[in-house]
């Protein structure tokens, strides 16, 4: 695991220190790695300097020799000054006239005591149950600012914060809850004293015909109701979720940002990281802005579980979010081709022509309805309890065993599988124009 995290760490270095050196062309002084201690003040009481602390590892530009003026020294804004110490820190004055502080998003302090003051529960979030309910069951919450309760955790490994989980899909689950609340009629059962079941089963199949995992929303429960279950019971009443969460912005020099990866588990995780993730890095990215550094990274299950993007050219978010969680196959044997130093530029080969089906509307809907045809074939079935039979679930699938596991399927469902795609590229061959069908091979000519 530290090998996997030191290498992420690397990589995340490399787009910052890309970024420092931009800034650095652009006559921007960057200093990492210090500590602001004070803020001097002139006798107007402008702003006048800074006192940074600096770490071990801190780093910025070297002051060049000092210039004199027929008034006498003149000061050197934007570098750092000696400050004598008394505790024995390593101190620097900056002289600066402006500064300007960022810092993560936190709560609002008018928002605080109003939770505060209606005797809400606020551990560092606002607290909420897994139908997203407060202590007041009259007051919902969800969003960045949010938690679950800490009493669904099982172990370590479960996450809580809803700032974990994409944004969208935690608005979608909010609605479902709310609507048992809101709409008794068709949303809750004890409410309606009735069945909602045709409701829940309608939402369950449509949620899922687009590729999307979703659960029934449990009713809320009794104190004496949380203190009789065991904890592990607990944890299965939360949501799932399942959607990738994105991150971007314009950097300086007009280079895009993307950071797209998979959802936390706000559930107990199933597999533990073993530092068998695979990492996989490009970079052609050049001062100018040309090129383009991309860094995918696959889990030990064999599916993609981020990407991270930097570069000139802005390319479409989504795309780039549908292939999170997709199983590395889909993607044209990239691991094996890079590793053999055949594809220099990840971006350029994922807009080839070949992978265009990957961002069909229609794709997630075929791979789903595909892998459920195929998970009820008894052979498949058979195949893979034995070839799990002595495996370690919770440290992921070797990339050995699932290449045998492929390997060993059976002939008649490779080509169910390879009719499947083919009918998926007939049925959207309006858009998908690069794939020569076989029908097209014999209507050209050949036999």
């Amino acid at each position: 695991l530290g090998e996997a995290v030191a290498l992420v760490k690397e990589q995340a270095d490399v787009v910052e220190d890309k970024i420092h050196d931009i800034l650095g062309g652009m006559g921007v002084k960057v200093y990492d790695g210090y500590k602001l201690l004070e803020v001097l003040q002139d006798n107007r009481e402008r702003l006048k300097a800074l006192v940074l602390e600096e770490s071990p590892d801190a780093r910025g530009p070297s002051k060049p020799p000092e210039e004199k003026s027929s008034h006498g020294r003149r000061q050197t804004m934007g570098y750092l000054e000696p400050v004598e110490s008394q505790d024995g820190a390593v101190k620097k004055q900056l002289a600066c006239r402006i500064l300007i502080t960022a810092d993560a998003h936190n709560v609002d302090p008018d928002v605080f005591n109003a939770v505060h003051g209606n005797g809400l529960v606020y551990d560092g979030r606002l607290i909420v149950d897994h139908n997203f309910q407060t202590t007041d069951t009259a007051i919902f919450g969800a969003g960045s600012l949010c938690e679950f309760s800490r009493r669904y955790r099982v172990g370590s490994s479960s996450y809580l914060r809803h700032d974990g989980f994409n944004g969208r899909e935690v608005g979608a689950k909010l609605a479902h809850a709310l609507l048992r609340i809101l709409d008794p009629v068709n949303g809750d059962v004890a409410a309606a004293g009735g069945d909602s079941a045709a409701l829940e089963e309608r939402y369950l199949s449509t949620s899922q015909s687009r590729g999307l995992h979703v659960e029934p929303t449990m009713p809320s429960l009794t104190a004496e109701s949380y203190a009789e279950m065991e904890p592990s019971d607990l944890a299965d009443l939360l949501p799932g979720f399942y959607m990738p969460i994105a991150r971007g912005g314009l950097l300086p020099g007009n280079l895009h940002f993307y950071h797209i990866k998979s959802a936390r588990e706000s559930r107990q995780h199933k597999v533990t990281p073993t530092g068998d993730e695979d990492v996989i890095v490009t970079d052609t990215l050049q001062p100018d802005g040309t090129g383009h550094f991309c860094q995918i990274m696959i889990d030990p299950m064999g599916k993609i579980s981020s990407i991270t993007y930097l570069g000139g050219e802005e390319l479409q978010v989504e795309s780039l979010w549908s292939l999170v969680g997709l199983g590395e196959t889909f993607l044209n044997l990239l691991y094996k081709r890079w590793k053999s130093g055949d594809v220099p530029d990840i971006v350029e080969f994922l807009t080839d022509e070949w992978a265009v089906a990957l961002f069909h509307d229609h794709f997630m809907e075929f791979c789903h309805q595909l892998k459920l045809e195929i998970a009820a074939d008894g052979e498949v079935k058979d195949l893979v309890e034995r070839h799990l039979e002595n495996v370690d679930l919770t440290s992921g699938l070797p990339r050995k065993l699932r290449a045998e596991a492929r390997n060993d399927l059976p002939p008649e469902i490779v080509t169910k599988m390879q009719d499947r795609l083919l009918e998926y590229l007939r049925k959207n061959t309006n858009h998908l124009t690069q794939y020569f069908l076989p029908e097209n091979f014999s209507q050209s000519g050949h036999v």
